[in-house]
């Protein structure tokens, strides 16, 4: 028997376990900090917020308003000074009034004018100025100046296309109005550099007026009150066909086609009345942004359809030519600055709009596409988008939208009351019970909107869907294939680290959550190219649900903090699933995307430490010193 052996039949003594470290004290503070830390960001987020809550007024009412048509008054004739030329177009005007022309172009024969611009000259206030059906090529732009308040000037037409107005480019501007209660009616403005038609008066009635071939603004009302416009028309119109300005201004029973955007509003202390106008076949329907936090606008009952055009990929050479020498009816648009293509209603740092009733079918990009500034003096606040029809035509037949509404997050005081939307992106959006009011906005919306947004048409920026770019070349889809393999590779960065900890993982521990991460970021990718808000927030809450059993897996191999620190990301990730697809948090001041982000990098810092910082050695066992034992040299079994 060894000397140093246990007697037979004596227990044999255990090895001694190796003392865990107690680390719940160092685990506390640190989660402590962090929720600190959470509660804080959430805090500040609702600081900054409250500035856009703050009471703003509307603009304050004009006294200005727009004249009625009158029939009385002196009256000046313009007419063609070639006989056949207004003969041509006279005959296919109504009978009765063609026959009352007839008699007219006798008298202004004689009497008359055959330049508008002359006329203007010989006018005074509360006159009329009568011009006859023909095509008049202005050599200098038709002024209405200050001083002829009350003037009326009216083409006597069937419609506006039996009067035209031409600058035969050669004009920066067509006509220009700046006189107190002006009626302008019955005729078109053509083929401008810049303006077709401005506004300037206080008081002024514009009805059947076309622009057409304008290489910036069809009809233009700028610093405006008092301003009415029926039944007017604009096509082949580069930037916008009817923009209004910081101006107080109704639009109604219009249609604008073939432009860029069709009716444009814009600047601080608009007050617009927005209402049962066509609009299609543009780049954006209809366009209102940066109207600050003094306006008042309202968008209902305009059917806005087939807004698709995307004309910035072509070639540029067709806008450097000459504009009479471009094609207007199947070439590119020139504009400036670039709407997005395949939007029909666009609020893009809008503040209190409200866009009701309006029919809105087949846009590629997005039916209402609503975006703001984040911080506190942000704008794109207290909008409201409810009642609206989504997807169906006039006749009832349905055509769906690429997507019916489109929203960064941003702002407060925001909400979308649409039970008949089809698809929206974040895939639920804040009702009008309980409007959403958030300092930032969904991270990658976000971005989307700060680099795409309206943009510069001389430098389109790349990835925009919007601009043109297709599959591949989109920014979300970019950003979705990045967030994907970072995401892989931390989660095997975590992995790799609790293998090399001294109580790693047993085999199998990481199956379930290696499926939901790598699912999670698979089906990131798909919802990106596919477009489909949903499989965004499947894919969140897929991934947070597989770190949460990742970071479980981890504090039972003894690196308690980062598993900790792991399930708490999980938890946020869930968090931000449940707001992007089950319902919107709106007492969240900011996005919960922007805080499992903020975290990440802290997290990324333990886990790379983890995976391939020092391998922590196993401490030494304590050496047990043993008594030897001693046997007698004789005992009782010994012979």
């Amino acid at each position: 028997m060894p000397p140093h052996a246990p007697p037979p039949g004596a227990e044999r003594p255990r090895r001694a376990l190796r003392p865990r470290p107690e680390r719940r004290l160092p685990v506390l503070a640190f989660m402590t900090a962090v929720l600190a830390a959470l509660v804080a960001s959430c805090y500040l987020g609702g600081l900054a917020v409250e500035p856009r809550l703050a009471e703003t007024l509307p603009p304050a009412a004009a006294d200005a308003e727009p004249p009625p048509y009158r029939e009385t008054g002196p009256a000046l004739l313009v007419c063609p000074a070639d006989a056949d030329a207004f003969t041509e177009r006279n005959e296919n005007v109504d009978y009765l009034q063609r026959l009352e022309n007839e008699r007219l172009y006798e008298d202004c024969a004689d009497t008359g004018h055959h330049d508008l611009p002359a006329a203007l000259d010989a006018a005074e206030p509360g006159d009329r100025v009568l011009l006859l059906p023909g095509h008049y090529a202005l050599d200098r732009t038709a002024v209405i100046g200050p001083d002829l308040t009350g003037l009326q000037v009216e083409g006597l037409g069937d419609g506006p296309e039996d009067v035209t107005l031409s600058g035969r480019f050669a004009l920066d501007t067509v006509m220009e109005a700046a006189g107190a209660d002006v009626h302008l009616s019955g005729f078109t403005v053509a083929q401008a550099r810049g303006t077709g038609l401005r506004v300037t008066a206080d008081g002024a009635a514009v009805d059947r007026v076309a622009a057409h071939q304008i290489g910036g603004l069809g009809i233009h009302v700028a610093d405006a009150a008092g301003v009415l416009l029926t039944g007017c028309r604009a096509d082949a119109v580069d930037t916008a066909g009817i923009a209004v300005h910081r101006s107080e201004a109704d639009v109604q029973g219009c249609e604008v086609t073939g432009s860029t955007a069709g009716i444009a509003v814009s600047g601080p202390g608009t007050a617009a009345d927005i209402t049962g106008n066509r609009l299609h076949g543009n780049a954006t329907g209809l366009a209102i942004h940066d109207t600050g936090n003094r306006s008042d606008i309202t968008a209902a009952e305009n059917l806005v359809y087939d807004n698709n055009r995307r004309d910035l990929d072509a070639d540029a050479a067709a806008c450097r030519a000459d504009p009479a020498q471009r094609d207007w009816d199947g070439g590119p648009r020139c504009p400036d600055p670039a709407y997005p293509g395949g939007i029909g209603l666009l609020l893009a740092d809008a503040d209190g709009v409200e866009a009701t009733a309006n029919r809105i079918w087949n846009q590629r990009t997005a039916a209402v596409a609503a975006w703001g500034t984040p911080g506190p003096d942000g704008a794109g606040n207290r909008n409201t988008v409810a009642g609206n029809e989504f997807g169906v035509r006039e006749d009832g037949q349905r055509q769906r939208n690429r997507l019916d509404v489109w929203w960064d997050g941003n702002g407060a005081g925001n909400c979308f009351d649409e039970p008949g939307a089809h698809r929206t992106a974040p895939s639920v959006v804040p009702s009008c019970d309980v409007p959403a009011t958030r300092a930032l906005g969904d991270p990658l919306r976000t971005l989307k909107a700060w680099h795409c947004g309206i943009a510069d048409a001389g430098a389109v920026p790349d990835g925009c869907d919007w601009f043109g770019a297709r599959f591949t070349e989109r920014l979300e889809f970019r950003a979705a294939v990045a967030f994907a393999v970072a995401l892989l590779f931390l989660a095997g960065a975590g992995w790799l680290g609790a293998a090399r900890a001294p109580d790693p993982p047993r085999a199998g521990q990481m199956t379930f959550s290696a499926l939901a991460t790598g699912a999670g970021a698979l089906l990131s990718v798909l919802a990106a190219w596919s477009g489909r808000a949903d499989y965004e927030a499947l894919a969140v809450g897929l991934w947070g649900l597989g770190w949460i059993l990742a970071g479980r897996s981890w504090r039972r191999c003894g690196i308690r903090v980062f598993g900790t620190f792991t399930v708490l990301i999980g938890l946020l990730a869930l968090l931000d699933a449940i707001d992007r697809g089950v319902r919107t948090l709106v007492l969240a001041p900011v996005a919960p995307a922007w805080l499992w982000l903020a975290l990440l990098p802290l997290w990324t810092l333990f886990a790379l430490a983890a995976a391939f910082g020092p391998r922590r050695r196993e401490p030494e066992p304590v050496r047990v010193e043993r008594t030897p034992v001693t046997a007698p040299s004789h005992d009782r079994f010994d012979w």
